[in-house]
């Protein structure tokens, strides 16, 4: 049985879905993010990504990790 406070493995999309930031979503700290009529737990991808997605702002969701869906902002803020 797995345990519950082991992450899980993070599973890619094959092709990113737009979403919109509900909460900022900030290199520090999780947001939330509206897909596909609901909302997730959202958090930046890269973790060298300084970006600070507002409320409203579009996102990539390009991978889901547990329930925390893991985004890219549309503009990219973040260095490769």
């Amino acid at each position: 049985m797995k345990s519950l406070f082991i992450p899980s493995e993070v599973e890619v999309f094959p092709e990113p879905v737009i979403g919109t930031v509900d909460k900022v979503i900030s290199p520090q700290k999780p947001g939330r993010v509206r897909c596909l009529g609901s909302c997730w737990p959202a958090q930046l991808y890269q973790v060298n990504c300084q970006a600070t997605i507002l409320p409203e702002e579009s996102v990539n969701i390009v991978a889901i990790q547990g329930i925390t869906l893991l985004v890219v902002p549309l503009i990219s803020h973040c260095s490769s």
